[in-house]
């Protein structure tokens, strides 16, 4: 491909290469960087791909894109642009031919229940007669095939890599998910991705905005900084769909409601703009651990929904599903037939099956990581449990992350749950022990507790001491099948380890 197709729709302020430049390859990483290709000197948090454009060009790198001149070695063939990151989502967009075009595309972003709503939007658009493509945080799908590996290189390797996959994964995906027939796709924006431009290539039909709470602020610094990251999302969309009774999304509708279509919804009842939004979940039946229940008030539709998805956030998660699907292709008809019918998503408040052993307590794992997150779930198991019913949490902080959670959510865990064990949860490069000991010291000591490093022993010690009818919930993992600690990534099933446990202390 020519250098200047590829570098359609980016701002080249200078070119010392002749734009009709014949490239065969698109590299950010100098150690991959192949004869004929181009080296995108992309600026990170730790390194700044201009220190590398010597390594490079002895690989055979034909051109550089840089946004640095004064960085660049003499005769280095390059192209000058105001920004690499903005410019190498374009690329990778361009060499793939633009492959989000003509179709119909929503966008989810908050800090969460993007998962879940991208499922819930999978399943309504399936039954309106879409071919749906999904990438989620838990696996990238085109129909009913699922794309790729953790650890695999296909060019749609991006399941458990990172919600919003680098330009070269997500737009190779997207080709993919063209080849295969998709006429809807349908994506997680993380906050990271939209402030490193990798989705600025789209147009995003209806972007999906579920709420926001403190999460990543060891990236974005402050909670001013997280909300503008996710405001790219709207610049680049066509209709907003607002979670009305967050207050971050409810500003929202006053930032963008004289130049797009914002549509507010409204979950909570005892919120103050459940009566003013524009669409509301009304007459809410809870149905225990089954799932909920509750009308679907808008000026357009009404009508019954019903999902047997668990959680109190299966309300709000449903209801901003179901509207952003009908601004797309769905019916009435469709919401209800698709959600009524909808399984559990993986690691969202997710059963484990142990009827096999004839326990009768219960075993949920969920995604579950930040306070605001860990909050809503105790709080939803809290109103839906039978009355008796006792809930153990099981539950650690991720290493080189945001300390500021950890502290908070011991307090949580404290509060709303009957018995707490903390323990290790991808510790990454941090010290396990550190960690623990910053949880702990924001729990009730006077409350039912235990500490356990080990979390398969912390799990096989929850199972042990599982009373009838109890819910354990095993939370900050949800759909991750692996454990990341100083020695590296390594296998653990979370619901394999729970059988394990039942049928040695439980049979």
């Amino acid at each position: 491909m020519k250098l200047c197709d590829l570098l359609k729709n980016v701002n080249v302020t200078e070119y010392g290469v002749a734009e009709d430049t014949e490239i065969t390859q698109i590299s950010s990483d100098s150690r991959s960087v192949l004869s004929g290709g181009i080296f995108i000197c992309v600026e990170g948090t730790r390194r700044d791909g201009h220190d590398y454009i010597g390594d490079a060009l002895a690989r055979g790198a034909c051109a550089v894109v840089a946004s640095r001149k004064e960085k660049l070695p003499p005769n280095v063939p390059y192209a000058i642009v105001e920004n690499t990151r903005l410019a190498e989502a374009h690329i990778w967009n361009n060499w793939y031919a633009t492959p989000a075009d003509n179709m119909k595309t929503i966008a989810v972003t908050g800090t969460n229940g993007k998962t879940s709503t991208v499922f819930m939007i999978r399943e309504i658009l399936k039954n309106a007669g879409e071919k749906v493509g999904i990438i989620t945080t838990v696996r990238a799908m085109a129909g009913e095939e699922v794309l790729g590996t953790f650890g695999g290189s296909s060019v749609a390797d991006v399941s458990g890599a990172m919600t919003t996959p680098d330009p070269e994964f997500l737009y190779g995906t997207i080709r993919m998910m063209k080849e295969k027939g998709v006429t809807a796709l349908v994506f997680e924006a993380s906050s990271h991705g939209l402030s490193q431009y990798k989705t600025d290539p789209l147009t995003i039909d209806c972007a999906v905005f579920t709420n926001l709470s403190e999460e990543h602020l060891d990236y974005h610094g402050t909670m001013d900084d997280y909300f503008m990251s996710k405001l790219r999302l709207a610049e680049q969309s066509r209709t907003l769909v607002i979670n009305d009774d967050d207050p971050y999304m409810h500003r929202i509708k006053y930032m963008y409601g004289g130049t797009k279509t914002v549509i507010a919804c409204s979950a909570d009842a005892s919120s103050p703009r459940h009566i003013t939004a524009d669409v509301s979940a009304l007459r809410q039946k809870e149905l225990s651990l089954d799932g909920s229940e509750y009308i679907y008030f808008s000026k357009n539709a009404v009508f019954r929904l019903s999902c047997p998805v668990a959680g109190e956030y299966t309300v709000q998660n449903s209801l901003l599903a179901a509207t952003a699907a009908m601004c797309i292709s769905a019916s009435a008809e469709n919401v209800r037939r698709a959600l009524a019918s909808l399984k559990s998503i993986d690691g969202r408040l997710e059963e484990i099956p142990l009827d096999e052993f004839g326990v009768t307590f219960k075993v949920f794992v969920d995604y579950a990581h930040t306070p605001a997150a860990l909050e809503s779930l105790l709080m939803s198991v809290r109103k839906l449990r039978k009355r008796g019913q006792r809930i153990t949490l099981l539950f650690g902080c991720g290493g080189d992350r945001d300390r500021s959670k950890r502290r908070r959510m011991g307090d949580i865990a404290s509060r709303l749950a009957d018995f707490v064990i903390v323990t290790s949860d991808n510790s990454r490069s941090e010290d396990a022990d550190a960690i623990i000991a910053e949880i702990v010291s924001g729990l009730d000591l006077e409350r039912s507790h235990a500490v356990i490093k080990n979390r398969r022993e912390a799990i096989a010690y929850a199972v042990c001491e599982a009373r009838d009818d109890d819910i354990i919930i095993l939370a900050g993992k949800g759909h991750e099948k692996y454990e990341i600690d100083s020695n590296g990534k390594k296998p653990f099933d979370e619901a394999a380890i729970v059988r394990e446990a039942v049928r040695k202390y439980k049979i």
